[in-house]
């Protein structure tokens, strides 16, 4: 069981959240982390936390600051995979970085926190099957003995859901959402659609509130095959409705998130695009601080190769192999108790 404990902000050094012990075998879980993707020949990088012009992604909201005297924003970066991917298409081969990362606008709890460590690491000439092994290579590496379950998306709908995702995937937005919410009206899942909602609003409602709950706790779980109607920049498997991405989940939290990149200039120029207008509609809220993108990020010193990421949250999964309930035991100083 979670510790379910409301956070509260503590405004002042209230002296370390987790043990000495606790940090002890965090440092050795990083040192064999480190260690795994060195003597597989990764690149170990570092990359700024701070930029002028974030990636937009609609669902992300970003620590806003200004640079003193001329007042110019800068943002905290919420992971490292922009300046990866510049590295990438400038030819570094594999690489890894280990950084903290950034994501306002999250409640604090047990598994959430403002700030965080974000393990990312890409392999070029893959895929996410790649990743999953290499992964799954990971896990066995850092003393995870349980056989991990590889489920599909589809699968795991049918048999916590009952409903047959594909089929809501064959049509028009419209008659999508419909499907959707017919199928979830005949099993009870949910009463009708809201106001504005689209089939995307639906997906996320029944996948958390049926789906992620059924998930075994006892194993690893990779839950693959996400719906390409979810934008991201994970590939399309070209002739299904999938695209090219997994999940990690560890005691029922989720871990880790991969994609088979997508490498298509056209296909990134839109989806940055259509995540900036959602980001960012017309009558920003007073004091709401528009995020600018960078349109260089289409135009890299060359292509982006053939390659898959996975990015993996380092509290979260230290605290899934030290056996503890909260972040706040695993990391060394907390804001929030």
């Amino acid at each position: 069981m979670f510790d379910s404990t409301p956070f509260v902000y503590l405004p002042g050094m209230t002296g370390p959240s987790a043990s000495i012990a606790a940090l002890q075998a965090r440092a050795e879980i990083l040192r064999r982390l480190r260690s795994f993707f060195d003597t597989r020949g990764y690149l170990a990088v570092e990359t700024p936390q701070l930029t002028r012009t974030p990636i937009p992604e609609a669902h992300i909201k970003l620590f806003a600051t200004t640079l003193a005297p001329a007042g110019d924003p800068l943002f905290l970066l919420p992971s490292p995979e922009y300046h990866l991917k510049q590295l990438l298409a400038a030819g570094s081969g594999s690489l890894y970085e280990i950084t903290h990362s950034f994501r306002n606008a999250e409640t604090p709890g047990p598994w959430h926190s403002p700030e965080f460590t974000m393990l990312e690491y890409y392999t070029v000439d893959a895929d996410s099957t790649d990743s999953l092994h290499l992964t799954q290579d990971l896990l066995r590496e850092l003393g995870e003995t349980n056989q991990p379950l590889v489920i599909s998306m589809e699968e795991a709908w049918l048999r916590w859901a009952g409903i047959g995702l594909a089929a809501t995937l064959a049509g028009e937005e419209r008659e999508n959402r419909e499907r959707l919410a017919r199928e979830a009206l005949q099993r009870g899942l949910c009463l009708q659609i809201e106001p504005g909602e689209t089939w995307e609003d639906l997906f996320q409602r029944i996948f958390l509130s049926h789906v992620e709950p059924g998930l075994p706790r006892d194993r690893p779980v990779f839950l693959t095959g996400y719906p390409a109607a979810v934008p991201t920049l994970a590939r399309n498997i070209p002739g299904t409705p999938w695209a090219d991405r997994w999940e990690l989940y560890l005691g029922g939290i989720e871990i880790a998130n991969c994609f088979g990149e997508e490498t298509s200039p056209a296909v990134i120029r839109q989806f940055l695009e259509e995540q900036s207008r959602e980001k960012s509609p017309p009558g920003l809220d007073p004091g709401q601080t528009e995020e600018p993108w960078d349109p260089s990020f289409l135009q890299p010193p060359a292509e982006l190769p053939r390659s898959s990421g996975v990015a993996l949250g380092v509290d979260r999964l230290v605290m899934h192999l030290l056996k503890e309930d909260s972040l706040k035991r695993v990391i060394s100083f907390t804001l929030f108790e």
